[in-house]
């Protein structure tokens, strides 16, 4: 990198939306690290639980690293620090009291804590902090789960950057303040060099509705609800939320029940850490003891499940098998949700077994019971008018929400060539005193890191390949009893087969494969009869992938097993 430059790159979330969010800055030989969230595995990557940022390149230089700036507590920006934090040498990391609060609890759970610097920053305090050669201020913006901060950074030759983090700007949030728009405004006037604004609602015209709406809304359904329980479906994180429904419950005398451990863990944070007020007994754990005496009409069970995952408490509840809820005809579920891409198929399946059982089903299609946390079209023109920016970076999302997001700043007037469309791993250096900007034809690997189970690798490796081909195509495992001396072939060829063929197929399929297999060793044998037994191997799976390839349009995984006696 030139002298004097100060550089860019992406790191995760400018080819993802909602997800493995992280970016890193540097100047000279000292780098900050934005966040460093987790993306959690599409149905189709089997058996694997999420996939984290790629930080490889950066083990070298980790004692150049000087901090982590937090901007918020959802797990798209905080979800991979438990792998990553101790893999770059546990570095100072900077965040609000409460994003501190939920990666305090997971650093715990992951036995690393007391290896870790937390350090707490007061987003409404306009304090500038010294982070190696960088000066870095927090702000306040307003999102969908508490004390969410965009960052203002520095370096010494005059780039000035500002990230958003997500954001939206509420003026009426149920428990933050509103949007801090005067400091933004402020720091506006420095002669910003880059923009890098949060594009996950760049497709929604106009402005976000404000959290006050939703509490309106719930308040009305919570009034006129007089039969059989009310379930809540909400994200985890989603405190302020929770505070409405605990003032709702208040004033119509009726009793919190919290289902799902995310849901129970957040809530006994935020609580502790003052961010929710309640009056004793008016929240509990929701357990078969607790909601005893209690009528079904004066019970608000909020939980977790509203992207109906597979083992989330509302889909316990939907499938029966919930060890404190029972779904029954009166009962009515709101999904005070939207549906995230990619869950519609679950979410809808899940609702159409709540109808199942009897239970009625509200949705945001059905009134205001729920609002984004990501600033509309609107917004995100407010944000880019306040910053004044020289250069402007969509960040967080796909290329669609970010090309939607750079239309928007050229729209008010940004010049087309000072949109940076940068993909994960590209770099950028900005040349001092706020000058031009160099793209690199160099590009840093970014690969898909995956964790499965207590396993970690890539999502290209042969483990995720072979659980494919047997999930498409299943699978067949050959035994053949050799002798030792002679290789002759001793009795009859073994073979059991999964997924291969329908049931009524199955032997007559298996006797062509048994004869076929039998063919390609003894053919094989005759030709080289001292050939090692891996070459066998080799040769009778890929002679009987084209048999089966031919015979029945498959191409299974194929484990032929040789034991000699």
């Amino acid at each position: 990198m030139r002298e004097g430059y100060t550089r860019y790159i992406p790191i995760g979330g400018n080819n993802e939306t909602g997800a493995k969010n992280m970016g890193m800055v540097q100047y000279g030989n000292d780098i900050l690290l934005i966040d460093c969230g987790v993306q959690f595995a599409d149905p189709d990557m089997l058996g694997v639980n999420y996939s984290i940022p790629d930080v490889s390149f950066l083990i070298k230089y980790k004692k150049n690293i000087k901090g982590f700036l937090i901007t918020h507590a959802h797990l798209d920006h905080i979800g991979s620090l438990k792998h990553v934090y101790p893999a770059l040498g546990c570095p100072p990391l900077y965040g609000t009291r409460f994003t501190i609060g939920l990666i305090r609890k997971q650093l715990e759970e992951a036995g690393i804590l007391d290896k870790a610097v937390l350090i707490e920053v007061d987003a409404g305090s306009r304090e500038m902090m010294k982070i190696g050669e960088f000066k870095v201020e927090y702000f306040r913006v307003n999102h969908s789960v508490p004390d969410c901060a965009g960052l203002y950074i520095e370096s010494p030759t005059g780039t000035k950057i500002v990230h958003t983090g997500d954001f939206k700007i509420d003026f009426s949030p149920a428990i933050d303040q509103p949007a801090d728009l005067d400091r933004i405004a402020e720091i506006g006037k420095r002669g910003i060099s880059l923009l890098m604004s949060d594009s996950t609602g760049s497709i929604r015209k106009g402005f976000s509705m404000s959290e006050k709406n939703v509490g309106e809304e719930l308040d009305k359904i919570v009034a006129n609800h007089t039969k059989g329980r009310l379930i809540i479906a909400i994200f985890a994180s989603w405190i302020s939320r929770v505070q409405q429904l605990i003032n709702i419950a208040e004033k119509y005398g009726k009793t919190i029940f919290l289902s799902g451990r995310s849901m129970v863990e957040n809530v006994s944070i935020a609580k502790d850490l003052g961010y929710l007020t309640m009056k004793p007994g008016v929240v509990k754990k929701m357990t078969s003891k607790n909601v005893e005496g209690i009528p079904p009409h004066k019970q608000i069970i909020i939980t977790t499940g509203s992207q109906g995952e597979q083992f989330s408490a509302l889909a316990r509840m939907a499938e029966g098998k919930h060890n404190a809820v029972e779904i029954i005809r009166g009962d009515t579920i709101v999904f005070s949700s939207s549906i995230v891409p990619g869950n519609e198929k679950s979410v809808v399946g899940i609702i159409n077994k709540l109808i199942r059982l009897g239970a009625n089903v509200i949705t945001k299609d059905d009134g205001e019971v729920h609002t984004g946390g990501h600033a509309f079209q609107e917004e995100q023109k407010i944000m880019i008018n306040l910053i004044k920016a020289k250069y402007f970076m969509p960040v967080f999302g796909d290329l669609y929400f970010r090309t939607l997001h750079r239309n928007t700043a050229i729209s008010l007037g940004m010049k087309d060539e000072n949109v940076l469309m940068l993909d994960n791993g590209n770099i950028v250096d900005f040349a001092p005193n706020n000058g031009n900007v160099f793209k690199s034809k160099i590009r840093v690997p970014i690969q898909e890191i995956i964790i499965d189970g207590h396993g970690m690798g890539l999502a290209t490796s042969h483990v995720i390949k072979a659980r494919e081909k047997m999930m498409n195509s299943g699978v067949l495992v050959i035994l053949y009893k050799i002798d030792k001396k002679t290789k002759a072939i001793m009795g009859h060829i073994k073979l059991e087969s999964r997924g291969l063929v329908y049931l009524d197929e199955v032997r007559n399929i298996h006797r062509a494969i048994i004869k076929k297999a039998r063919d390609i060793y003894e053919n094989t044998i005759v030709d080289v009869p001292d050939m090692e037994e891996k070459d066998i191997i080799k040769i009778i799976k890929t002679d009987l992938e084209k048999f089966l390839l031919q015979k029945i349009d498959r191409e299974p995984m194929i484990i032929p097993i040789i034991a000699e006696v």
